[in-house]
């Protein structure tokens, strides 16, 4: 490939992420980008969810995700929530903190394939695992496969996703935290991050 080429293809690239950036922002409902408590909240959620689907005994492991040369303050702000509430929680310990770095060649819409397998091999030995990773919209055989018999358990925290029914069902994730599709409105005045978090975002566990 020319040098002409492949700026075309990073300028190419570079565009999607924007793009997609923007929709899931407005899907979403996000907090304001000045203000990132709400999403340290989202994380402080993620660790009691995580504390109740282990009873507040075991090891964690929370796996962020982010584009090579790209900060991602968003998701790190939901993991240093995360790591406050585990810091709460007597007898959960936080194993590891792992980045999950994608390339800007990789399709931001979706997880290269196999990818399955390497979150289970990236949180090895540990109970739990949250993923601060959307899901895709479709997921291979193979992978779910791999994450049904997974020893450890996954929660998702990131965007909704149309597999998520299927994946809580099959008790491939057992649970997720995902943005409401719509939102609720919005009240007026200033939102809390409690506030901010019932009205934009859902629970989903096997029932």
């Amino acid at each position: 490939m020319d040098k002409k080429s492949t700026l075309l293809t990073a300028a190419t690239i570079l565009v999607i992420l924007a793009a997609l950036g923007f929709g899931y922002s407005r899907m979403v409902d996000r907090a304001p980008k000045s203000d990132l408590k709400p999403l340290e909240y989202l994380g402080q959620k993620a660790g009691e969810e995580a504390a109740r689907l282990l009873k507040n005994q075991g090891t964690v492991v929370a796996i962020w995700e982010r584009f090579e040369g790209m900060p991602n303050p968003s998701v790190e702000s939901q993991v240093k929530g995360f790591k406050t509430a585990l810091a709460r929680t007597k007898g959960l310990t936080l194993k590891e903190s792992k980045e999950f770095v994608r390339t800007m060649s990789d399709d931001p819409r979706g997880w290269p394939a196999g990818q399955s397998t390497r979150f289970i091999s990236m949180a090895a030995g540990a109970d739990a695992a949250v993923l601060f990773v959307s899901l895709p919209a479709s997921l291979a055989k193979e992978d779910i496969d791999a994450l049904k018999g997974s020893q450890t358990k996954f929660i998702i925290v990131g965007g909704n996703s149309p597999i998520l029914s299927a994946l809580i069902e099959q008790k491939a994730v057992q649970a997720a935290i995902v943005n409401r599709i719509p939102p609720k409105p919005a009240g007026g005045g200033t939102e809390t991050p409690v506030q901010w978090f019932e009205r934009a975002y859902i629970v989903v566990k096997p029932q």
